[in-house]
């Protein structure tokens, strides 16, 4: 599996990479001036066509221009739009906007080219449904001129049918089914195998029909989603309106501008524009699919009387998914200030964050309600995709194993860690990248089929150019089809649109009482860069974690510790010491901003919030070395000292021999090992961190028994809501532990690395 990553790692940074999306951008380029900007001049002719709801055929079985338009959005309108624009702009800034919306620019012009070829060579398979796409474009259009490019056609054919059937299975049902689980397991704590079957039995139902029962499903499903988010996104930005011309003049800016050069440096600026613009371009590709030649596989299923005709609807497709719907998402991540506030979020959590900080408690589930549709309906799309690959490949008769396979891809893809562990869980985990990988393997035979007919295309455009001249201003689309207006449809998509419009204001309406509820905006971590300073209240009775030394300074791992955190986020530290009893108080108030050393018990974990352990430790006996006692219950009879409050105490109290034993509470364990080397104790019940360090400090010899009470992790605590520090400091600490420095820290106080970072 190591190899196949590599490999796949490899490929993917040439596919997805500079060289590959230098092809993809560029092809656009090229059609652009080719065809001479047919995204603009054809624009108002693709609205009133996609809005003119024609009846599909009556002696085929073809479907309307609109069905098979909605086919192909339910397959690009998906986590792309969300979770890719969220990704993207995490990586590389708002600039990643502005270079996406230029991608989608010349996208519109690629995807009206590859769905006008498309229609131009498709084909009837067996069972009389319309088949086409990259696969025979490549065969029929190359096969026209002879020689050497047939067997070169068939080739690059039957190579895109086949990346076509595996991404399809891999990002199509897999990874598509995964992020439904998780949203429903991570929002509603919905069991992922409940939700791969519920998921598997849906998807199921529909393409048992096929295309039409596939249209059917889509041209619903497909508005009513795409109203359903647009509306919910009108609201959040008519709310903020104030926010948007500044956050766009700075994506301008940040999209073609170095960043102040005081801030950092030329080197790294140039690195940070250049992000901006791979990121972008990658992620505009990425959702709506112009140039992979995935969509022309639904659109070669329309009842059109001209390809161009149908090729306006690719220019719609784009316009709709990257221009309206990403903008959207991306205007709502920054008008927000999710972006920025919640650094350490990415994917389709940081776009739900977005919403909830907008719209309340209420802008989750609408969220949620959209982010599952497009899930769902690129599944959907997408097996059609497979199922016309496999039928390229293998004929019509293996349908039915195509969709076994994606249903069982459904179930695996959900719930595939609960079926295998951690295996199933690692496998899940490379699928997205390979599947990513295979996405970009499917553009390259399509765009060498656009750039090795472009002049095929520009004939096509030029027929359809002369038509429309000699119709004298009619609309082509009547005037060579004479079909009429389909009122039904008409009738069926202002019905959907109007509960999709409705269903969000309503939630909104609805939940405003509890939108002042939402989680104040957590400015923790703000603060204390604010401030310049972090302050860590310590037990200084606690070596050697924290201590007061010879010289009375306070001393110890801690100390060590956070100073090395406040280094690495720029500010100072501030050392406090507090009285432990009332830690948790002076935390509320403000005079502290963390706790060191705190025990991970469920009573910490409920008043604050604890870091991951970074130490561990045991509640332990300690005796001297003239002491007779060697087991536990050779301490009855005796007197035992222990720190007042603390959990040595409860653990003791735990114990069988608590009753035949005199306990002596003290104020704080070195104490306890004070009273303990002068004779006033038989035993020492202390934490295994301070009994070392007092051992080794002295020249007196002492044991420690065999038994102990209990094993303790130590954590550093925060206020409960101060999750964006709490997170910071766990980052940086996480980052001392993978560069050593922890490690370091611990072998100065311990004598060896004893962290236990998870």
């Amino acid at each position: 599996m190591e190899t196949i990553i590599r490999i796949n790692r490899v490929i993917s940074n040439f596919v997805w990479g500079i060289p590959g999306l230098t092809l993809l951008v560029g092809t656009g380029v090229y059609l652009t001036l080719l065809l001479r900007l047919p995204q603009l001049r054809y624009f108002l002719s693709a609205m009133a066509e996609v809005f003119s709801f024609r009846k599909e055929g009556e002696n085929d079985k073809s479907v309307s221009s609109f069905a098979a338009m909605a086919t192909a959005i339910a397959a690009t309108v998906g986590t792309g739009n969300v979770a890719g624009v969220a990704t993207a702009l995490h990586l590389a800034g708002p600039g990643a906007l502005v270079w996406m919306l230029i991608s989608a620019l010349f996208g519109m012009c690629t995807k009206f080219a590859e769905v006008t070829l498309a229609v131009h060579y498709r084909q009837k398979d067996a069972h009389g449904d319309w088949r086409g796409g990259t696969m025979y474009i490549l065969e029929n259009g190359l096969c026209e001129r002879g020689g050497i490019w047939k067997p070169i056609g068939k080739l690059l054919a039957f190579l895109f049918s086949l990346f076509t059937i595996l991404a399809v299975l891999g990002s199509g049902a897999a990874t598509e089914a995964n992020s439904v689980a998780e949203a429903l397991f991570l929002g509603w704590n919905v069991d992922h195998l409940y939700s791969g079957l519920v998921m598997a039995v849906l998807v199921g139902l529909v393409i048992i029909g096929g295309l039409s029962s596939l249209s059917r499903v889509t041209v619903l499903i497909v508005p009513f989603m795409a109203v359903f988010y647009i509306v919910s996104a009108i609201i959040i930005l008519v709310s903020h309106a104030s926010h948007i011309p500044a956050i766009i003049a700075e994506s301008f800016r940040m999209a073609f501008s170095n960043p102040d050069p005081s801030v950092i440096t030329a080197g790294l600026a140039g690195w940070g524009v250049k992000e901006a613009v791979h990121r972008g371009i990658a992620r505009g590709v990425f959702s709506n699919e112009a140039g992979m030649g995935s969509a022309p596989m639904a659109h070669v299923t329309a009842d059109v009387a001209h390809p161009v005709q149908q090729g306006f609807y690719g220019i719609f497709e784009v316009f709709l998914d990257t221009i309206v719907i990403c903008t959207m998402t991306a205007l709502i991540l920054l008008v927000t200030g999710t972006l920025t506030d919640t650094p350490e979020l990415t994917g389709s959590q940081l776009a739900l964050r977005a919403f909830e900080f907008a719209l309340g408690p209420v802008g989750k589930y609408i969220f949620s309600i959209g982010f599952l549709l497009f899930t769902f309906t690129t599944t959907l799309g997408w097996y059609w995709y497979a199922e016309t690959a496999i039928t390229y490949m293998f004929g019509v008769r293996v349908k039915s194993v195509m969709k076994l396979l994606m249903i069982t891809m459904i179930l695996f893809g959900a719930a595939g860690a609960q079926f295998f562990g951690l295996v199933g869980n690692e496998f899940l985990t490379n699928l997205w990248d390979i599947s990513d990988t295979l996405n970009g393997l499917m553009a390259l035979p399509n765009l060498i089929a656009l750039l090795l007919l472009s002049f095929t295309l520009r004939r096509i455009v030029k027929d359809y150019d002369a038509k429309k001249k000699r119709a004298k201003g009619i609309t082509v689309a009547r005037a060579m089809a004479g079909k009429r207006l389909m009122p039904k449809e008409m009738q069926k998509l202002l019905i959907v649109s109007a509960c999709a419009t409705l269903l969000p204001i309503g939630m909104v309406y609805f939940g405003s009482d509890s939108r002042d509820k939402v989680h104040e905006r957590d400015v923790s971590l703000r603060r204390v860069l604010e401030a310049g300073h972090i302050a860590l209240g310590v037990d200084i009775a606690f070596p050697p974690m924290s201590f007061v030394n010879d010289k009375g300074e306070i001393v110890g791992f801690d100390i060590d510790l956070l100073r090395e955190v406040s280094k690495r986020l720029g500010i100072e530290l501030v050392i406090r010491p507090i009285d432990w009893d009332n830690k948790e108080n002076e935390l509320r108030d403000g005079t502290i901003d963390c706790i060191g050393s705190m025990s991970v018990i469920p009573e910490a974990v409920e008043a604050m919030r604890l870091s991951e352990a970074y130490v561990k430790e045991d509640i332990i006996f300690v005796i001297r070395d003239d002491s007779r006692v060697k087991w536990l219950n050779g301490l009855k009879g005796k007197t035992i000292g222990v720190r007042a409050g603390l959990t040595t105490q409860e653990a003791l109290k735990a114990t069988d021999i608590i009753n035949d034993v005199t306990v002596v509470p003290l104020d704080d364990n070195m104490l306890v090992l004070q009273q303990l080397k002068e004779g006033k104790l038989d035993a020492a019940l202390v934490d295994s961190l301070v009994a070392c360090y007092f051992i080794f400090s002295t020249s007196e010899r002492y044991f420690v028994l065999s038994d102990n009470l209990g094993e303790e992790e130590l954590a550093i605590g925060f206020r409960k809501n101060d999750r964006k520090l709490g997170d910071r400091v766990q980052e940086v600490i996480s980052g001392m532990k993978a560069d050593g420095t922890l490690g370091k820290i611990s072998q100065k106080w311990f004598g060896s690395d004893i962290t236990v970072v998870k």
